[in-house]
């Protein structure tokens, strides 16, 4: 989608959620409340670690079509709110990702 991700680096990185940051001119907090509130998909905050959002990569939200439903939401909010951005990108992207992952039927 043209979105940065926070960290940078491996290393750091947590395996539980995929920080994104938040594009100038934006706030967490308005992205959160609007994507919640449109798209009834919840974005968590980025913990004190600047003008972040958080997508969950544990549990049920991270099986199936769920991270796709996160992303196509935050990028159409993103766009909402002024964004320029290629949602259509991150959804094509996930979407070749979850099928690569998943196992061939029998």
């Amino acid at each position: 989608m043209g979105l940065e991700l926070w960290p940078r680096s491996e290393e750091i990185a947590a395996d539980c959620v995929t920080a994104i940051t938040v594009p100038d001119g934006l706030t967490d907090t308005q992205v959160r409340a609007h994507c919640r509130e449109r798209y009834g998909v919840m974005l968590s905050a980025g913990q004190g670690a600047g003008n972040l959002v958080r997508i969950g990569n544990m549990a049920t939200s991270a099986r199936g079509l769920y991270p796709v439903v996160g992303l196509a939401a935050l990028g159409q909010t993103l766009l909402d709110l002024g964004a320029r951005i290629d949602v259509g990108a991150g959804v094509e992207t996930a979407l070749a990702e979850i099928s690569q992952a998943s196992p061939t039927p029998a």
